[in-house]
């Protein structure tokens, strides 16, 4: 019982210390405030949660779309006001507070006016107290913290060179292979890239120099390279596209040509690796020129274990010769799908517009309900969470990229247009950033090289130009890894440097 007096005697005397003018106990950022919550939260209800929906690895697009919305656990969004708000130094210059009001009984909007974004490196610390008012509720004062991601340069490649196939290791490293220097020549060159170093080894070189090859990655780590081409310009002989398929073993730092050859020389082509190891091989130019009959509609099933190739029956076959195209292996539900590609490489193409898949059982071919409404190829396309795939960049036709950004979500059949990028980005390199986040780097801008990183969000379904690349570049690869996104390559431009836009 006496226990019980001194603790209500307690909570009494700091309670009349709440009054003083112009003071608020409950501001999480005082040492006074962190224990008046703890101890008058004792005599309160539930505590207040108040979130955002912005994760970790996400880019806070709070200073583009100038406003920030918040969720409450309970109905007390009205008890909030601006007073309770406060940007981090060094960036109360930046980022101006203008208002903060409710949506609904349990949403915040924070409204910000944006003066300027260089060199964000420290994080940017939006600290919210609790309202005076607020008694029904105990809520200990929230800190949402956000990092920006910054470009600088992070080790170097072993050399000069645009137009490199690439992947990302399971170990998170990074694999090079072939590419363009910039005097126009193929390259053999393989290599491993170490975003947590910034240093590259090069490993033993392919039998033949060559670009645009296929690339997949086993679930043991193993990597299969097939087809290519040794020129970088049009291919004027049937001998200048590849039909060798390599393994490069990143443990070991091995590079092996396999005994035996697929079927059909293939470039512009996709190739799969599938859960028992084999692969699967499609499409692509298979001889020398420009027109359709250059381009081949089929599949080849390639049995690593049994060193053979099969082309598969007509029953897989496209309608259409394609090249330059999309491949995901959906290994949940045994299918393959196929977005975008072109059936010759002449000014009259024909583009793809309809999302193919095909059944890893039986080996048949269908086409999908729901038809983009922008046909290209060399397009990228990346699986959203809500299972949308929404597609990024590609051509349309000789020369000319699109801006158009579009999404294909099967439980509805639908296509949807989700604006533009500002830029036409031909050459760029599009990497998914996080859960819903998508960065395209640099480009051809039309007649220019372009330095612009540009952000898609899936949850706003908007685009942003959100900072600058350190150098221009074009025909270049880009990769997610733990240090952010690692940035190399160019096929005109002798600088062999990495850079990263990253968070530390």
């Amino acid at each position: 019982m006496r226990l019980g007096f001194n603790l209500i005697f307690f909570l009494f005397i700091l309670f009349c210390k709440v009054e003083a003018p112009k003071q608020n106990i409950f501001d999480p950022t005082t040492s006074l405030g962190g224990s008046a919550v703890v101890a008058l939260g004792l005599g309160f209800g539930n505590d207040l949660q108040i979130t955002t929906r912005y994760k970790p690895n996400d880019y806070p697009t709070i200073v583009k779309t100038e406003y920030l919305d918040l969720d409450l656990s309970a109905p007390v969004a009205s008890f909030f006001t601006k007073e309770e708000f406060r940007i981090s130094e060094p960036y109360q210059n930046d980022l101006i507070l203008r208002d903060v009001f409710p949506l609904s009984e349990s949403k915040l909007r924070v409204l910000f006016s944006v003066s300027s974004r260089s060199e964000w490196r420290d994080p940017l610390t939006i600290t919210i107290a609790k309202p005076d008012e607020l008694t029904d509720y105990s809520f200990r004062g929230k800190q949402l913290e956000f990092r920006f991601p910054y470009p600088k340069y992070f080790g170097s490649i072993s050399e000069a060179k645009g137009y490199i196939t690439s992947t990302i290791l399971v170990d998170g490293r990074i694999l090079l292979v072939g590419g363009v220097n910039p005097s126009g020549s193929t390259l053999a060159t393989v290599e491993i890239l170490n975003p947590e170093t910034g240093l590259s080894k090069v490993l033993p070189s392919l039998n033949q120099s060559l670009m645009g090859m296929a690339i997949c990655v086993q679930k043991n780590g193993r990597v299969y390279v097939s087809g290519g081409k040794t020129v970088s310009g049009n291919v004027t002989h049937e001998t200048q596209i590849s039909n060798k398929i390599y393994l490069i073993d990143p443990v070991n730092e091995a590079v092996t040509e396999l005994p035996f050859s697929m079927q059909r020389r293939r470039h512009g082509h996709t190739m799969v690796c599938l859960n028992q190891g084999d692969l699967l091989v499609s499409g692509g130019q298979f001889q020398a020129g420009a027109d359709a009959s250059a381009v081949i509609n089929d599949h080849e099933y390639i049995s690593t274990s049994g060193s053979s190739s099969t082309i598969l029956g007509v029953s897989s076959n496209f309608p259409i010769g394609i090249s330059f195209h999309s491949a995901e292996y959906d290994e949940v539900n045994s299918r393959i799908l196929y977005f975008g590609g072109r059936d010759r490489l002449d000014p009259y193409a024909f583009f793809s517009n309809t999302v193919y898949s095909i059944d890893t059982n039986s080996y048949n071919l269908i086409s999908l309900p729901g038809v983009f409404s922008t046909a290209r190829s060399n397009v990228t396309h990346i699986k959203m969470p809500n299972r949308d795939r929404v597609l990024f960049g590609g051509m349309i036709r000789e020369g000319t990229g699109t801006k158009s950004i579009e999404s294909w979500n099967e439980n509805k059949s639908t296509t949807t247009s989700l604006g533009f990028t500002t830029r036409f980005k031909n050459g760029s390199a599009i990497s998914k950033f996080s859960n819903e986040q998508v960065f395209y780097t640099g480009g051809i801008d039309t007649y220019y090289k372009s330095g612009i990183l540009e952000l898609y969000d899936h949850y706003e379904k908007k685009n942003f130009i959100v900072d600058t690349m350190m150098i221009p570049r074009s025909e270049h690869s880009a990769h997610l890894t733990s240090k952010g996104i690692v940035i190399f390559g160019d096929s005109a431009s002798l600088d062999t440097r990495v850079e990263i836009y990253g968070k530390d």
